[in-house]
């Protein structure tokens, strides 16, 4: 057999070669590691979202194995995600009552008590006493302008 003179760098060079190999194969494992345990841990939570979803009407029980699918995928279960938060707000557009930081509706002149012949006066007319929002502000004679006009005669 016949002998290969072995020089320092080749040595050297074989040396940062392996080591870097190994380094490399290290955060491999270690970023499969990291990918199973959320996999994992997704995967304890799958029967107990899709009970949710069929519970909540967000799935049909005929999409029963449907949805179990979806929620096996990544992308899917951010797709069904995006289908839920669209029901609710679809959901939250027929709301009737009203809640804190909601925009006020507009209503009818006639709701409002306004144009309308609400009290003694006749129709069209102003009276203060029995206009449903007091302080109103208002071109027309209030009860309170006659009163302060007779104590000025």
């Amino acid at each position: 057999m016949e002998e290969f003179p072995l020089n320092d760098q080749l040595i050297n060079k074989t040396l940062q070669f392996v080591e870097t190999s190994s380094t490399l194969a290290k955060r491999a494992l270690d970023e499969v590691g990291v990918h199973r345990q959320a996999q994992e841990k997704a995967a304890k939570l799958r029967p107990f979202v899709l009970q949710a979803m069929l519970d909540t009407g967000l799935a049909a029980s005929h999409q029963k194995e449907a949805a179990d699918a979806m929620l096996g995928s990544h992308a899917e279960t951010l797709q069904l995600f995006k289908l839920a938060c669209d029901k609710i707000a679809e959901l939250k557009k027929g709301q009737t009552t009203k809640v804190a930081g909601d925009l006020g509706k507009a209503v009818s002149e006639k709701a409002a008590g306004v144009g309308e012949s609400v009290g003694s006066a006749g129709a069209g007319e102003y009276d203060s006493l029995t206009d449903p929002h007091v302080g109103r502000k208002t071109s027309y004679k209030k009860a309170s302008d006659e009163a302060l006009a007779r104590g000025a005669r």
